[in-house]
């Protein structure tokens, strides 16, 4: 069984096609046309307030469940919400289209759910209202876009065990922290829980700035500031991504450092706990909406209380962690000029390097080992003859380390 760490680009985009195929060919549904236009409105930058409203209208269902958020303890109307357009002043724009796609896409993906996987859904919801408490306070642009990121970042994870057989239980152990679990898939199964996210991307043509994030949340963003929305959305999936949560469904054991959130987005602790208190109101108002998929009891308390266990923690960040970023994180990026080097530990000292271009885009890759290989040998396989002697060292360094 050829292991996931050790495929080419082109070998990636097969598997991908592959796995939508037999997701297509299982239980896994398409969207309904509602879904599909609120998908079109939200790659639309100018798509207005009206166009969502007379879309969502047309789901009695989905437009129940909005005016049943709306009149919600969180926002304490005085009279009740009767119309749509009301509730959509109460919602604001982000969390309509947040809550609309996200309705749809979970139902979806989260089908038949079993009670692991319904607890996994409560993780990822709280998840989707972390990012979107982030987005509003550092670019509100993306908001909405951040939520379904969150949302759907371990979308893949309960079709695991059935898609890769007896193998998934065998090696991951669901109580690891993510980019444990993630580690271990990439190093023994032939693909992984966010292969499968991008396989039902593919599925349900979501737009780039969804199914980039959630396909890169493993990978440790640019140390730079992120000015870009993919940037900041990468930097928000990577960050709710590393949260790991307890069994029960509730965030716990260890919550993402501030230095972190300080260090990505400008936020301290004080910061960190206010948000936090406000995605687990978040939660709380939207529980009903996406009933379909949670355990049939949740304790906003308990979210709120094991988010904000460990922060305060003083242990070094993850970010600077050398160790835990070599053991845990398999892929590291690197700056060459016009190029951007993504880098991945392969078998028998090896590295697979993926030459992207500005925008993140794979256009090529290359297996090459950096313990028997020379510089002039590793400058001319890697496209890198004028890259000067001090950056080319550090390369040389970061390959060794993924090597040893």
């Amino acid at each position: 069984m050829q292991s996931r760490k050790s495929l080419s680009a082109r070998d990636i985009e097969e598997l991908h096609e592959s796995l939508a195929s037999r997701l297509g060919d299982t239980s896994v549904p398409t969207l309904p046309q509602v879904a599909v236009r609120v998908i079109e409105l939200v790659s639309d930058p100018n798509s207005s307030v009206n166009q969502f409203a007379e879309v969502i209208k047309t789901d009695q269902a989905l437009t129940g469940r909005l005016l049943r958020v709306a009149n919600s303890a969180a926002f304490a109307q005085r009279g009740q919400v009767t119309k749509l357009e009301r509730a959509m002043v109460l919602l604001g724009m982000d969390r309509l289209k947040a809550m609309a796609l996200g309705f749809h896409l979970s139902q979806a993906a989260g089908k038949d759910a079993d009670d692991d996987a319904r607890k996994l859904w409560a993780q990822s919801l709280f998840r989707g209202w972390v990012a979107l408490r982030i987005a509003e306070k550092i670019h509100r642009e993306v908001a909405g876009e951040a939520f379904i990121v969150g949302l759907m970042l371990d979308s893949g994870v309960p079709m695991m065990p059935k898609l890769a057989g007896p193998s998934y239980k065998q090696f991951v152990n669901k109580g690891d922290a993510p980019q444990k679990q993630f580690a271990t898939e990439m190093a023994n199964l032939p693909f992984t829980h966010v292969d499968i996210a991008a396989a039902l991307g593919r599925i349900w043509k979501l737009p780039e700035s969804l199914t980039r994030p959630i396909w890169m949340h493993h990978s440790l963003p640019d140390k730079g500031p992120a000015q870009d929305p993919l940037g900041i959305l990468h930097r928000i999936a990577f960050f709710v991504g590393s949260l790991k949560l307890g069994g029960d469904g509730m965030p716990g054991e260890t919550a993402p450092r501030a230095a972190t959130a300080n260090q990505y987005f400008g936020l301290k602790l004080n910061d960190v706990e206010a948000l936090f208190r406000q995605a687990a109101e978040d939660f709380s108002g939207s529980q009903e909406l996406f009933a379909n998929i949670l355990p049939e009891a949740m304790s906003v308390e308990a979210i709120l209380d094991r988010a904000n266990e460990h922060l305060n923690e003083a242990v070094e960040d993850l970010i600077e962690d050398t160790q835990a970023a070599d053991a845990t994180l398999p892929v590291r990026r690197f700056e060459a000029g016009d190029l951007i080097l993504e880098m991945e530990p392969g078998s028998n000292e090896s590295v697979t390097v993926f030459i992207t271009d500005a925008e993140g885009n794979r256009l090529a890759s290359e297996q090459v080992n950096p313990l028997k290989q020379s510089t002039r040998e590793l400058r001319t396989v890697l496209l890198l003859e004028d890259l000067d002697e001090g950056q080319m060292t550090k390369l040389v360094e970061t390959m060794t380390q993924l090597a040893a």
